[in-house]
């Protein structure tokens, strides 16, 4: 048997690409919501943006996309200035799931998701389409939904529909405001964990925007706290969850335990008096 190649015969290899925020900042009229914030999100990793309401979580996500501009601030993908690109251009590259469902509209769940095709097509589907449309529904267990008109459909379903057409635009970037607001408890889960396998396979970048801590912490790769505008951290969620970051973000006190090395957080609560007692 041959022995391995030495290391400086190994063929030098190009880094992966990773989507770089530099110095962003975003303000609404004179009120500033982020300021000068940095924050990297690596190839095949979801990253998950955490804090409270008004945090800048959504304004983070919108700006990304462009659909929110910013004051300042780099956005790249690898060489690429997302802010650079023609609308077009852009959306063969990140794809964007608003928070909440959409608003009524009588196209089919099959014709919602091929809008997520546009950037793609010329003057009909492909066969190629046709088939990315059909793989997102499936993903998304929309399947048997294919002929229901979307303002027919419960705001959860919706929801799926949405995201599903943002899969079948086979973004390298996919954007997450919230994506599992809207769904039960067992679409939450298996949402997350489509979103959190198609990053690994698929080699996405994933920025989400997330409330919920404890569905954070086993589905996001990393997660970023954000706090007074800026990053207060990043991290794996078992190094990041610490009660006294979370206290400080959130101000509620806080409890972290550890259930299979992943971390968990309840939040400490006053005691209340029975009834009678």
């Amino acid at each position: 048997m041959s022995a391995p190649p030495a290391e400086s015969a190994r063929p030098a290899t190009a880094p992966s690409p990773t989507l770089d925020i530099r110095g962003a900042c975003f303000a609404y009229g004179r009120r500033t919501v982020l300021t000068d914030l940095d924050l990297t999100v690596a190839r095949g990793t979801v990253v998950g943006l955490l804090g409270p309401n008004g945090s800048g979580k959504s304004t983070l996500i919108r700006g990304v996309c462009r659909v929110h501009r910013p004051k300042a601030g780099t956005f790249r993908l690898g060489g690429t200035d997302l802010h650079r690109l023609a609308p077009r251009e852009l959306a063969r590259i990140a794809a964007y799931v608003p928070q909440g469902s959409p608003g009524p509209f009588a196209l089919t769940v099959t014709e919602a998701v091929m809008l997520g095709r546009t950037p793609h097509t010329r003057l009909r589907p492909s066969r190629e389409d046709i088939r990315n449309v059909r793989e997102a529904m499936e993903l998304l267990d929309l399947t048997a939904l294919a002929d229901r008109h979307v303002d027919e459909l419960s705001g959860g379903q919706a929801q799926r529909v949405v995201i599903a057409r943002a899969l079948a635009q086979q973004p390298r970037v996919l954007l997450l405001d919230e994506p599992t607001s809207a769904l039960d408890l067992r679409h939450q889960v298996e949402t997350l964990h489509l979103v959190h396998t198609l990053a690994t396979e698929r080699a996405l970048h994933v920025l989400m925007a997330i409330h919920d801590l404890n569905l954070a912490a086993r589905f996001c790769h990393q997660v970023a706290l954000l706090h007074s505008g800026r990053v207060l951290t990043t991290g794996a969620p078992a190094d990041v969850y610490r009660a006294d970051l979370l206290e400080r973000v959130y101000g509620l006190p806080v409890e972290v335990s550890r259930h299979d090395g992943v971390p968990e957080v309840r939040p400490r609560l006053p005691e209340t008096r029975r009834a009678g007692s």
